[in-house]
């Protein structure tokens, strides 16, 4: 079993796979080099030509990765109405978990067989930062050297999402101290800055994939692709249920996390970059930027 879902040979399979990704999306998708088309409720952006070399790609990208982080936490201070109402929605369907997670958790414990076992370590991989980061950084990487707008924006767009989802859930783990189901120490005890026994809220393995998976399954034209990307996500957050690492509620606030900062992202990136441009030059001190 170990030799079919080893930590390393999973996590190259991984990767490999998002490579290959990158390859046929970005030969699919290629682009001219003038232009940067990114479908975002159908909005189309427009730039300038972009000037070749690496450094200057990697600057560039970096400068907008950034602005994107700053403007997807400076969001919710221009919230609309209808932003409100969802963030009040998100917190209504996560507490009604409280309902029905003790009997959810007692279920999952009963009925565990080798087959879901299995299942359950996919799930885990596909939420943990030593895979998502490589995947991430696969794309962007290959944008960079093949000057392909389409993977640089997408690889950008998930460390973006990833980024600032991930912040928000790992100090909100320290700050609520939720203990873990199999604590044995109940759904309402809480203890700040418990340790790790009391980081089950929200959770981080379903905020994570959700912030990597979405901005995917946005990014690609094909709606088999779409769809299994929009699938991995739930994988994840039921294993986490079925291993008793997180309650039903701390799943449902870990997705929602993950879809407001990938769904922030996705709109905000191509106006960043639009409305954004640097120009670099190599001097006898080093790279000189100017955005």
């Amino acid at each position: 079993m170990n030799h079919l879902f080893g930590k390393e040979k999973f996590g190259r399979r991984l990767v490999w796979s998002a490579a290959f990704l990158s390859l046929f999306c970005g030969n699919v998708l290629a682009q001219d080099s003038t232009r940067v088309i990114i479908d975002t409720n159908a909005v189309t952006v427009a730039e300038k030509p972009v000037r070749s070399g690496i450094f200057h790609r990697v600057a560039q990208d970096g400068v907008n990765t950034f602005h994107t982080i700053v403007k997807a936490y400076a969001r919710p201070l221009h919230w609309q109405k209808r932003d409100v109402l969802r963030f009040g929605g998100a917190l209504a369907i996560s507490a009604a978990g409280l309902l029905i997670e003790k009997e959810l958790y007692a279920f999952t414990q009963r009925n565990q067989t080798p087959a879901l076992d299995r299942l359950e370590r996919v799930g885990f991989r596909l939420g943990q930062p030593q895979l998502n980061y490589p995947i991430m950084l696969t794309l962007w990487g290959s944008g960079v050297l093949l000057n392909n707008d389409w993977l640089r924006d997408t690889g950008i767009m998930v460390i973006a999402s990833v980024t600032t989802s991930g912040l928000i859930q790992t100090a909100s783990k320290e700050i609520f101290g939720r203990p873990r189901p199999n604590t044995g120490l109940g759904n309402v005890a809480f203890k700040p800055f418990g340790g790790p026994a009391y980081h089950s809220f929200p959770s981080g393995h379903a905020s994570l994939a959700t912030a990597t998976f979405w901005v995917l399954a946005k990014q690609v034209p094909y709606v088999p692709l779409k769809v299994v990307f929009y699938a991995l996500p739930i994988i994840t957050s039921a294993s986490r249920i079925y291993v008793g690492a997180h309650w039903l509620s701390d799943v449902f606030l870990g997705t929602a996390l993950g879809i407001a900062f990938a769904e922030s992202v996705v709109r905000l990136y191509p106006l960043v970059k639009a409305n954004r441009a640097i120009s670099v030059k190599v001097t006898p001190v080093g790279l000189l930027v100017n955005f």
